[in-house]
């Protein structure tokens, strides 16, 4: 009997453990989409107040856009001269909103899906707002930190 209850209290245990492990990982997984919602949510306002370098920063180092009428950017610095662009526009505004974040179980990768609102001014100067949407893939950094991989949008129209 003595074997038996041995083998019971490991069990147990290894349950214990087991459960201990899923309820990391799932307040890891949380952690992380909030960390992603955060920097998403400053990435908007950095985008809408114009400030390049900030909204720039946001990208990892082999990250890549995919702007619409456009090429994929190959570098940082062609994503800077795609910022540059849009900022520079007459009535230029960006207003993003994220609606769904999905991070990977494996915690180094994840994606969100947003809307967006798009202000420019037409020909006569008048401002023109577009609606649209996208999908940014977000990988974890060395240091931790969550930075744009991927980022692809189109306005609905």
């Amino acid at each position: 009997m003595h074997r038996w209850q041995n083998l019971v209290c490991l069990f147990v245990a290894m349950i214990a453990l087991f459960s201990l492990v899923l309820v990391t990982a799932a307040s890891t997984q949380s952690a992380d989409e909030q960390a992603i919602r955060t920097a998403a949510a400053d990435w908007a306002k950095a985008a809408l107040a114009k400030d390049l370098d900030k909204t720039v920063s946001y990208y990892a180092a082999d990250g890549h856009m995919y702007p619409f009428n456009a090429p994929r950017t190959e570098t940082k610095e062609d994503i800077r001269k795609v910022w540059t662009a849009f900022m520079s526009a007459p009535g230029a505004a960006l207003d993003a909103k994220t609606t769904n974040v999905v991070v990977a179980k494996s915690g180094d990768l994840a994606y969100e899906t947003g809307t967006f609102e798009l202000t420019q001014n037409d020909a006569q100067g008048q401002p023109v707002k577009m609606l649209g949407k996208y999908i940014v893939v977000w990988k974890k950094q060395a240091n931790r930190e969550w930075k744009a991989v991927a980022d692809i949008f189109n306005t609905d129209k």
